[in-house]
């Protein structure tokens, strides 16, 4: 069986390891990034760690959540989950854009392993739209007198606070970084999207019945 996914977002890449944990099969993405993950950050607070099976989750180096991290980094997050993907033979067709899609077949060109061609799935998986248009304002910074009224609050590993507030973030402050993003909330976001895929994995899963698992 071949599977394709014509995204790399992190329901995705979550879905992808729960369908190959119980089926055998190959699954390639398409993405017109350069790189899964460390493009454009996203909210990465957490309740607790880890957050989805441990086995999923290739190095994250500095970043690894201790006992007292209350947010991971966004990015460096999905990288780590795509490298482990990519260990489990998963193909990923980076800075590739797809022409067309007829019923099963996929027309692409770019600079992926094989550049452009045709290739035929079994299925084709696109991602699910946010149902949100609220928009978020984050930032990152080192000051932990960092004080904005209602606004969310989570620590990283590496000591940098991660703050998301509904309005614009002050300017008084001495950020790393500023983002923008949108969504409900950006207090459960990844929790959301973790979940989001394993539920749409065993959507899939269970329409195949017939299917030897592991």
């Amino acid at each position: 069986m071949k599977i394709a996914f014509l995204d790399t977002n992190l329901s995705l890449l979550c879905m992808a390891h729960e369908i190959l944990d119980n089926i055998d099969c190959e699954i390639h993405f398409f993405t017109e990034s350069a790189e899964v993950g460390m493009y454009g950050e996203k909210p990465g607070l957490i309740d607790n760690w880890p957050i989805l099976n441990i086995n999923w989750l290739g190095s994250i180096f500095s970043q690894e959540p201790n006992i007292n991290s209350s947010a991971v980094r966004y990015s460096w997050f999905c990288k780590a989950i795509s490298i482990s993907l990519a260990n489990r033979n998963c193909f990923f067709h980076l800075r590739t854009k797809i022409k067309r899609i007829k019923l099963t077949n996929i027309e692409f060109v770019g600079a992926g392993f094989l550049g452009s061609g045709n290739l035929i799935f079994d299925h084709i998986i696109s991602p699910t739209n946010s149902t949100s248009n609220k928009t978020w304002f984050g930032g990152t910074t080192v000051d932990k007198n960092c004080n904005i009224p209602n606004a969310f609050f989570g620590q990283r590993s590496d000591s940098i606070l991660e703050v998301w507030s509904e309005d614009e973030l002050p300017s008084n402050i001495n950020w790393l970084q500023l983002m923008q993003w949108k969504g409900t909330n950006p207090k459960n976001s990844i929790h959301s999207e973790v979940d989001m895929g394993l539920q749409k994995a065993q959507e899939f899963l269970k329409k195949m019945p017939s299917l030897e698992k592991n």
